[in-house]
């Protein structure tokens, strides 16, 4: 069953659960993942009904889900929500999955380089802070690529040094240039004032989850964010 990185009671009072798959649950990319016989979710409330999964194209869009299962197949890479009992999902295979978690509402984004380039963060969390009416709280990164298996062409990542400071550029293990995704993470979120926990677990280098850097997997692990009344 997938794990649980966070429960935790926003300021509303609500509850706030972020939950995260593992290779031994199965292929997140799989239509059994939620809401079939395969159901890795099952013992949490999620359900095929409840679940929002984008339609992710590495971009910056972010849609706002409105009822329990609204926006399903959205071409999209972030969403918020309000409504108690609406699941978010997104799938990763290296790239970060990064919950934001506000007042009475939750957000949950897929930050690849691309997206992080184009902003897909902060276009999360200025629509978290439009619903809420106020900053996020905390955010929750999930597993992803370490710098340590990630290297990165100089050109791109001159242009992500530009966007996110010097701290972006790493080196591999066997001393390549590096693309460090935390570290560009963080420089958003710093920005942002935005308190972060990190699972710094590299999903290239553990094999409990699928890397697509490392074994050009089309298997996926998901996180799952939604809200509770307490």
């Amino acid at each position: 069953m997938a794990r649980e990185l966070a429960r935790r009671s926003l300021p509303s009072g609500r509850i706030a659960r972020v939950v995260m798959s593992e290779t031994t649950d199965g292929d997140a990319a799989d239509g059994a993942a939620i809401g079939g016989s395969e159901d890795f979710f099952a013992g949490y409330p999620i359900t095929a009904l409840s679940a929002t999964k984008l339609c992710q194209v590495h971009g910056a869009d972010v849609v706002l889900v409105d009822a329990p299962g609204a926006k399903t197949g959205s071409v999209a890479d972030a969403a918020v929500t309000d409504v108690v009992g609406a699941s978010l999902v997104i799938e990763v295979a290296d790239c970060v999955p990064l919950a934001l978690l506000g007042d009475h509402s939750v957000g949950l984004a897929h930050a690849g380089w691309r997206g992080l380039r184009d902003g897909v963060l902060e276009r999360t969390i200025e629509a978290l802070t439009v619903l809420d009416g106020t900053a996020p709280v905390s955010a929750v990164i999930g597993p992803h690529i370490g710098p340590c298996c990630y290297e990165f062409g100089d050109d791109d990542l001159a242009g992500l040094v530009g966007r996110f400071g010097s701290r972006v550029r790493s080196k591999t293990i066997d001393g390549r240039s590096a693309l460090d995704l935390s570290a560009a993470v963080a420089a958003v979120l710093e920005r942002a004032e935005v308190p972060v926990v990190f699972d710094e677990v590299c999903t290239s280098c553990d094999d409990r989850y699928w890397s697509f850097r490392a074994t050009s997997t089309p298997k996926r692990q998901a996180m799952v964010v939604w809200l509770e009344e307490a």
